[in-house]
């Protein structure tokens, strides 16, 4: 599996549906529904450190959904969640901090938490 296809998969495996976020769908059958998760990252190589963050959507009058997803997330990653990929691994830790809150000033039911990653590529390109 690529890079990118890690990233991918990464991203995915907690559970919603996972965009970068310069491709989500903006209308259309292709348009995400609640709960769904955006993510910015660069790549890099040869034990190259960089950051990366996700934005977790949920559309509701409550925290509490959001709120246990994050946790979820947080005890998948643990002290560092291993992605095995062409020529080597990506190693996602959690950043500090690692959540934080965000509304929706256009709708107060979207409810948004940002989270952020140390990313390890040992990897050669």
């Amino acid at each position: 599996m690529n890079k990118d296809a890690a990233i991918q998969s990464f991203f995915e495996s907690f559970g919603l549906s996972a965009f970068p976020a310069t491709s989500v769908p903006t209308s259309g059958d292709e348009k995400p529904s609640f709960p769904y998760l955006t993510y910015i990252i660069s790549t890099d190589s040869d034990l190259g450190r960089t950051v990366a963050s996700a934005s977790v959507y949920y559309r509701s009058e409550s925290w509490a959904d959001l709120n246990a997803k994050v946790r979820a997330i947080s005890e998948d990653v643990g002290a560092g969640k291993v992605i095995e990929c062409d020529n080597g691994a990506i190693i996602f830790r959690k950043s500090t901090p690692f959540a934080q809150p965000l509304g929706d000033d256009s709708d107060n039911m979207i409810k948004r938490k940002i989270l952020s990653f140390e990313v390890l590529f040992a990897t050669t390109y």
